[in-house]
């Protein structure tokens, strides 16, 4: 299991009862006198088990959009009769017309976690054929001088954000933004609509000039995404990266408080208070330059481990493939057909 929360599920799943058995089903066929059904499948050591159950639940299947169709027929590549991009069994994210990869629903029925690998997996096939120009359109970007504000008194801006009716809808921001005001050091409170959006930060940028700012606080949405984004604003207009704290009134106020908006808005208030405070305290931090080693570690000899270092040689990165057993191949060893008629086998040697 992988992907979002769905560890945590399945460890709950077990606790509940349910039995996970890793196992590949070969037959499925009912009973004519009990009406049950009759699995006959094989688990990972190669014995064959036969279970008798009530119920089969299986996945709902999709059909291809209509759109498949038009954006192949664009691209010049072929669909499998599914009507999903036919690809290759061992070379998934390769189309039938080279140098055209694919990834997420486009080559089938998908969780979103698989499309997200198989986006990483396309970035990798795409960085092999550029890897002849990697950096050369590289260019450092560059800032105006750090300004130092050890000696300053504390001016503190506050930006609080309506990200449209994703705050505003429910925490009252008109209100936050004055009493945010009020606070000790802090000499400017506005609210913006979107305080990510490219006006908002020339805006930031502007203000922290022409008001001397030497701290910032942001009330906004996550951290987690936003954050160097603000970082990258300040900087550009002469502070420390380090300077800026994220107050996260999105998630922890406006989403989480969606039916109690007076709450929500003195939660706001409460958290706004806090990271002022903390902003007080918060002094810049230098930023160490390490150098990169242009080399890779892949851990895991399997199908997945040896594409991943192939990946990387094939991008010119020198690298080292570890596997604890005394061959490469992992569960490959054990698949000697597919559905397709094709030997797995072969595309091991």
């Amino acid at each position: 299991m992988h992907g979002k929360g769905l560890e945590s599920f399945y460890e709950r799943a077990k606790k509940s009862g349910i039995n996970f058995i890793r196992s590949r089903v070969s037959e499925v066929r009912r009973d004519s006198q009990t009406e049950d059904l009759i699995v006959r499948y094989v688990t990972e050591d190669g014995s064959l088990h036969q279970d008798i159950f009530n119920l089969i639940v299986l996945p709902m299947g999709l059909e291809a959009p209509e759109g498949n169709f038009t954006l192949a027929k664009a691209a010049g590549i072929q669909l499998n009769s599914h009507g999903f991009c036919r690809t290759g069994l061992f070379d998934p994210l390769s189309t039938s017309r080279e140098g055209i990869y694919v990834a997420g629903g486009f080559r089938g029925p998908m969780p979103l976690p698989d499309s997200v690998m198989q986006a990483s997996g396309t970035a990798a096939c795409v960085t092999e054929l550029l890897a002849a120009a990697r950096g050369t359109l590289i260019s450092e970007k560059a800032f105006i001088e750090e300004r130092p504000v050890e000696q300053e008194p504390l001016r503190i801006g506050v930006f609080v954000c309506n990200c449209g009716k994703n705050i505003a809808g429910v925490v009252d921001v008109e209100e936050v933004k004055k009493y945010a005001a009020t606070l000790p050091d802090v000499v400017i409170s506005t609210d913006n609509l979107y305080s990510c959006s490219e006006d908002t930060q020339a805006l930031i940028k502007e203000t922290i000039v022409n008001e001397r700012l030497n701290r910032v606080v942001v009330a906004a949405c996550t951290p987690r995404t936003h954050e160097p984004l603000f970082q990258e604003t300040i900087r550009e207009a002469g502070l420390n990266r380090c300077l800026v704290e994220m107050v996260n009134i999105r998630d922890q106020c406006s989403w989480v408080h969606a039916h109690e908006k007076e709450e929500a808005t003195q939660k706001s208030k409460d958290l706004i208070r806090m990271a002022v405070a903390k902003a007080g305290l918060i002094q810049p931090l230098d930023e160490p330059v390490i150098d990169v080693v242009p080399r890779g570690l892949v851990i895991g000899g399997g199908l997945a481990g040896m594409t991943a270092a192939l990946s990387l040689a094939e991008q010119g990165l020198e690298c080292y493939l570890v596997e604890r057993t005394t061959k490469l191949g992992g569960n490959l060893h054990n698949i000697h057909y597919t559905l397709e008629g094709e030997n797995p086998q072969d595309y091991l040697k």
